[in-house]
C-alpha cells in the first residue's frame, strides 16, 4: 500500500535521483574507500594529484543511488581480492560488459578499475610487509602477483614515493617511536569519507 505524497525510488527521475541529497554509510567497504584513499594522498604525490583532482571530487557529487549498489558490489569484490581480480571478471560479476563497467567506475571515482585495483594490491602488499617484517619482500610480492623487483620498485615509487627499503626503514623507525599504550581517543574521520 502506497502512502499518498510518498515519493518511492521507482517514481522518482532520474533527474530527481541526482540532485536529492544521498545518505552513504560511514562503515563497512565505504570506510575502507575513504581509509586507502586518504592513506594514499598522505604517501604518494602521484595519487594526490590523482585524487584530489576535480574530475575525483565532481565524480563522488553526482551519485545516484544505483551508483551506490554498483560500487559496493565492485569494491567488495576489489577489496576481498586484494585487487587481484581482473578486471574483465569484476565487469561480469557486476553483470555490465568491460566498457561499460569501466565507464561507470571512472565516473563514479574518478579513476580507472584497474588504477584501483593496481592500489589496492600495493596496499595488501604494504600491510604483508609492515605486519610479517619476518617474510622477504620478493616472497610477499610474488605472492600478491608482482612479477619481479624491477615491478615492486616501480610500484613503490609510484604509490608511496620511495624504495621498498626506504619505506621499510621509516615503518620500522615509527614502530619503535609508537607508544606501548595506544592512543585512547578514537581516530579521527577520513577526509575522503563519502
Amino acid at each position: 500500500m502506497e502512502i499518498p505524497g510518498t515519493i518511492y525510488p521507482k517514481q522518482m527521475s532520474l533527474l530527481d535521483q541526482k540532485t536529492m541529497p544521498l545518505y552513504v554509510p560511514r562503515d563497512g567497504i565505504w570506510l575502507r574507500l575513504a581509509l586507502t584513499l586518504e592513506g594514499t594522498v598522505r604517501r604518494s604525490s602521484y595519487a594526490k594529484q590523482i585524487l584530489c583532482s576535480q574530475q575525483f571530487n565532481a565524480a563522488r557529487t553526482r551519485w545516484t543511488l544505483a551508483d551506490l549498489t554498483f560500487l559496493q558490489s565492485a569494491l567488495e569484490l576489489l577489496y576481498n581480492t586484494q585487487g587481484q581480480i581482473r578486471i574483465s571478471t569484476l565487469a561480469a560479476e557486476c553483470d555490465l560488459s568491460l566498457r561499460q563497467f569501466e565507464r561507470r567506475f571512472k565516473q563514479c571515482i574518478g579513476v580507472s578499475p584497474k588504477v584501483f585495483a593496481r592500489l589496492l594490491r600495493f596496499e595488501a602488499l604494504l600491510t604483508s610487509l609492515i605486519q610479517g617484517p619476518a617474510t622477504s619482500l620478493a616472497d610477499v610480492s610474488s605472492h600478491l602477483g608482482y612479477h619481479d623487483q624491477a615491478h615492486v620498485i616501480h610500484e613503490f615509487k609510484t604509490w608511496a614515493g620511495c624504495t621498498p627499503t626506504a619505506f621499510l626503514a621509516r615503518a620500522k623507525q615509527r614502530m619503535m617511536q609508537k607508544p606501548i599504550v595506544p592512543d585512547p581517543r578514537s581516530a579521527p574521520i577520513p577526509l575522503y569519507i563519502v
